[in-house]
Parts: structure tokens; sequence; C-alpha cells
């Protein structure tokens, strides 16, 4: 089990300035450090609540626990839904024939969504110090910051998400912590770059959980 805190933007046209601020960090699209993988997601009509999918021989499901509303993210004048999200993963049998056809030949009643995602992870210390780690290494209190190219149904849109994760009960406050950061260090860059407008395109409105986003394509 898996408890998270998290908020969304999707992007059918990519703020530019987005891209070139992760490639300042080394993180580039179409990379041998960035491989692709394709994940199947199961929808449930109209239920914007529960994402199910088949991703790397596991089976997880993903459901919303609770809506925290708009928050407002002052360092980029960005706003944005928050939510709580619990996942739970299961690894699939080897053998299993149904998520093999599944993944080999399609189905209709499953989206296969192609991503490429990059990203890095801070890590919360006791001591009040913050560290960029690499995604996958592991800490107790910590934001994880993503953007990502996704590919569906012959589409091609892009995610940014912070998803704060605490073994403390700290989630919320590690969503601000890790926005404050990230979003403190977008607009630096910005400013010096002169890269991006404020508020980088973060409206509300693009602001959705990944079942939401995929039932409106």
């Amino acid at each position: 089990m898996y408890p998270s805190c998290e908020v969304r933007w999707f992007f059918h046209l990519v703020p530019e300035g987005l891209i070139v601020w992760f490639a300042s960090k080394n993180k580039a699209f179409d990379s041998p450090d960035t491989p692709k993988r394709v994940d199947h997601y199961l929808l449930v009509a109209n239920d914007k609540n529960i994402g199910l999918k088949l991703r790397e021989g596991n089976i997880e499901a993903k459901q919303l626990i609770k809506i925290l509303g708009e928050w407002h993210f002052p360092e980029l004048n960005a706003r944005g839904q928050v939510e709580h999200w619990i996942k739970w993963s299961f690894r699939l049998d080897e053998a299993d024939s149904l998520s093999h056809k599944i993944i080999e030949e399609g189905n209709d009643n499953w989206i296969a969504v192609v991503k490429e995602r990059l990203g890095y992870v801070y890590h919360f210390s006791e001591d009040g110090t913050i560290r960029e780690a690499p995604i996958g290494e592991w800490a107790p209190e910590g934001c994880q910051v993503e953007l990502t190219q996704i590919q569906v149904k012959g589409r091609t849109c892009h995610t940014f998400g912070l998803e704060a994760f605490s073994e403390s009960g700290q989630l919320e406050g590690n969503l601000r912590r890790g926005a404050e950061t990230a979003f403190s260090a977008l607009r630096k860059w910005s400013q010096e770059s002169g890269w991006l407008d404020e508020g980088v395109g973060f409206r509300e409105g693009r602001s959705m959980g990944y079942p939401a986003f995929l039932l409106g394509i």
C-alpha cells in the first residue's frame, strides 16, 4: 500500500521552457537514459476515482481517497487540484495468459499509453536539508517531480506532476515543500534564461488525475 498526495497538469502543447528546464538538468526525451514503457489502463466508465493498469509485469490499482481542492502555488502563480491517492501493486504470474494477451494483442477495454518520463525526487531530511536524487532512490520523506511525454490513441501529450510521500503522515506538508522547492527553482531559472512566462501554463483547468484525463481522450 502506497499513499500519496499529488497535483498534476496535462498539456496538449507543453510549454517548451519546461522541456528546456529539464534539459538543463541533463534530462531529455529520446535519450538512452529515458527509456519508454507502455502501461495498459482499464478505465471504469464515468469513474475518475480509480485507475487500474498493467505495468512491467505488475497490476496496479490506484484509488482517489480525497480531493483537497484547488491549491495556489505562489512561486509560479500556479493553481492545481490536489488529491490524496492510495496505490496497491501486485506481481503477476509470468504464465498469466490474460495479461499477455492484453499486452501483445490489445483489448478494446484497455488503453495502451506509451510513456517517457523525466524526473527526480526531493529527499527531505530531519535536519531540514533537501537533496535532489534520482527517481527510484528510496527515502522516508520526499516529493517526486516529473515531466512525462505520453502517447495515447494517436495523440502526443505531456503531464507535469508532483507526488509527495511520507512515512510520518506529512503528505500535504511534503507536497507543499516539494512544490515550493521545484517552482522556486523553475522560476529562478526562467528569469535567468528568459524562457517562461509567469504561471507556465499551470492553470487549474488542466489539473486532474490520470483516470480523469484518459476518460476525456
